[in-house]
């Protein structure tokens, strides 16, 4: 399988960014309409606040994808001084996993960081089994910087030893009552996490006035304001993940509508 003709290419308009999410592709996807959405996103984003690059088949199948953006662009929860990448994220299909394809996608994004002149790669990893393990980027030489609840923050040196980060400061409040408030800040960079979304907006309707739902478009204003780049908030509180069943979503709006 190493030997698999496969070839790594840059994305580079709607033909390819409606191929993005190749981690969704292994099986049918349980969440075709977050996929659709996240896929949409790419393509109207691309070249703006976010690049990629495919791992391709002959046949036109991708089986890896790895997503950044620079640090000027980027939609990025911390300060961070022009001349960096973002990874966003990166994953080879299980099937192919092992092989030496993940290498392969990796090593060409960062030939081309080189050569362009990009000081070193950050990337927000967590400590959470299989979603961006820190432990994965730290076999490929990063280096933790920072952590916060189940973010690992990490770095890669290219051509600047260190980094100089700030966290942006959160700008979301708790509250109590109700109506409960959700407050929805729409990144579209996961189909897990736009899957909980869906399934949260058709959830909250089943309470009626006792709770108002929010979206905000994640941009690089809404970044500043709330501090975050992506989230869902229970009047204020972080609850809800990717990939939540419904009735883990139910509970968590029930458990603030009791809190009342």
């Amino acid at each position: 399988m190493a030997d698999l003709p496969a070839v790594v290419k840059r994305l580079a308009g709607k033909q390819d960014t409606q191929k993005a999410y190749c981690c969704m592709m292994e099986v049918p996807t349980p969440w075709p309409q977050a996929l659709c959405q996240c896929r949409d996103w790419i393509t109207d984003n691309l070249g703006r606040h976010v690049e990629g690059y495919h791992l391709e088949l002959e046949n036109g199948d991708v089986v890896g994808h790895l997503y950044y953006a620079l640090s000027e662009q980027a939609l990025f929860p911390y300060e961070v001084e022009s001349g960096f990448a973002i990874l966003y994220c990166d994953w080879i299909q299980t099937r192919y996993q092992g092989k030496g394809f993940g290498r392969r996608l990796f090593d060409s994004f960062l030939s081309d960081m080189r050569g362009g002149g990009i000081k070193g790669v950050l990337v927000e990893g967590t400590d959470i089994e299989g979603q961006m393990h820190f432990e994965q980027y730290q076999k490929r030489g990063f280096k933790q910087v920072y952590t916060r609840g189940h973010s690992v923050l990490l770095y890669l040196p290219i051509s600047e030893d260190e980094v100089e980060i700030m966290p942006l400061k959160g700008h979301i409040h708790h509250r109590k009552g109700v109506p409960v408030v959700i407050q929805i800040l729409n990144g579209y960079m996961c189909p897990y996490d736009v899957s909980t979304q869906i399934i949260l907006r058709q959830v909250a309707g089943e309470y009626g006035d006792q709770v108002i739902v929010k979206d905000t478009w994640l941009t690089a204003e809404t970044l500043q304001e709330f501090g975050v780049a992506k989230g869902i908030f229970i009047n204020g509180r972080q609850k809800l993940s990717g990939a939540e069943t419904e009735e883990a979503i139910r509970q968590a709006i029930l458990e603030e509508i009791n809190r009342a």
